[in-house]
């Protein structure tokens, strides 16, 4: 068995999911594909969200007629049927009959995973009508998680038992990506871009032979391609690297995916959806006594809209594990995901995503028992590999608020 995913990105219009089905009629293997809303469907389902949690129904009601019409011009683009039509209406129900219940992220999951499914089931309705024989999948049936809604955790023997029960046999098979649900059927979502992580965790259950992931760019490369036009293609990468790669922020893979296929050593391939000839880049079993363990080049990875909080005692004392505790546990309250931590004997920074629904909040409960400072409209740069060359020419012009250095990585908050 072999897992492909295929993004929203690259499925957003007919001629594209005829490129689709032209790349899976070339594999005469069992296949699990996983498939992400199609095109912006996600941020739209986003407005509908925002117009009921506003109590303004006819906005909502808008905005669902138009991801219903531009599903229904890919339809007939393709001359198929898809039953999409009764998902609306589920989506319209809510919308009408239903009130805000006061738990956004609650509310985000079973609305904003409408996407998913609807793709889905148009995908698996044009493979049939090509050809191309498949069983359409309920991952919520499979998938079964906590109530952290939104970033929902995965409980790994009920889910694995689950998949090796529906993806049983010999053929080919059509799910969602991004989605599960809780024991008692709510549905909760994996994180934003986690239809990555869908895949990661079939390929983990049916113990496959690799994941795919068909993309845009040709691959992995040693630099964003949408920031500089300086980079180079990285043909092949230890499941050590990518790892530490998508834990500083690379735009490679949903930073959760990497770890299972480890795990069990299943090969990860990222190909571009446009060349499907091309082999791309592998993440590979690569030993760390090997020679092409790390790269030879520099990587460079950004994360913008950082904020840096530093917080203090508001007494004379030193900050002590009691304080780092507290602060750890309000991180985990709040959700809050530490990119960069530093501490001194009096003073203790966490550079973190400025989520401001979650960053407000969490500094302000700060300030009860902390002298609070920040910086925000800050960039985090990390450099893998790096030498002087590679810092200069990321730090140039920039003003350094904080740094850290280890053997292998470098790293710099800058304004």
């Amino acid at each position: 068995m072999k897992v492909f995913k295929f993004g929203g990105g690259i499925l957003k219009t007919a001629e594209s999911i005829v490129t689709f089905g032209n790349i899976i009629k070339k594999y005469n293997t069992p296949l699990s594909i996983v498939v992400s809303a199609l095109g912006k469907t996600t941020n739209n389902l986003e407005l509908i969200l925002k117009n009921f949690v506003n109590n303004n129904i006819p906005e909502a009601l808008s905005a669902s007629s138009e991801i219903f019409y531009y599903h229904e011009n890919i339809m007939k683009s393709l001359n198929i049927y898809a039953p999409i039509s009764q998902i609306f209406d589920q989506i319209n129900s809510i919308i009408q009959t239903e009130t805000y219940s006061g738990n956004y992220d609650y509310e985000y999951d079973r609305i904003i995973s409408q996407g998913e499914v609807i793709s889905s089931v148009l995908i698996s309705s044009y493979l049939n009508k090509i050809g191309v024989e498949n069983e359409l999948i309920d991952i919520k049936k499979c998938i079964i998680t906590d109530d952290v809604y939104r970033e929902a955790n995965v409980d790994w023997e009920i889910t694995e038992k689950n998949i090796k029960e529906k993806f049983f046999d010999n053929k080919i098979y059509v799910t969602q990506g991004f989605i599960g649900s809780t024991k008692q059927g709510k549905t909760t979502t994996l994180g934003r871009e986690g239809s990555d992580f869908t895949a990661s965790i079939l390929a983990y259950s049916l113990d496959a032979e690799s994941v795919e992931f068909w993309k845009e760019v040709r691959g992995i490369y040693n630099a964003d391609p949408s920031k500089t036009n300086d980079f180079v293609l990285l043909p092949r990468l230890s499941y050590r690297e990518a790892v530490e790669q998508v834990y500083y922020g690379a735009k490679i893979l949903h930073p959760k995916t990497i770890k299972p296929l480890q795990n069990k050593r299943i090969q990860v391939r990222v190909r571009p959806f446009y060349e499907p000839d091309f082999e791309g880049t592998s993440i590979v079993d690569i030993s760390e006594f090997s020679s092409d363990f790390y790269p030879e080049i520099p990587i460079y990875i950004l994360k913008e809209n950082q904020i840096l909080i530093s917080v203090s005692p508001r007494d004379f004392s030193f900050i002590d594990e009691k304080n780092l505790g507290e602060i750890f546990e309000l991180t985990a309250k709040y959700r809050i995901k530490v990119n960069l931590l530093q501490n001194s004997a009096i003073s203790f920074s966490v550079c973190v995503d400025n989520v401001q629904a979650k960053i407000k909040p969490f500094i302000e409960r700060l300030k009860k028992d902390f002298q609070v400072l920040y910086n925000n409209e800050l960039t985090l740069i990390t450099i893998r590999h790096y030498n002087d060359l590679a810092i200069s020419k990321m730090i140039e012009n920039k003003k350094v608020i904080l740094q850290q250095k280890s053997r292998h990585t470098v790293r710099f908050v800058v304004k």
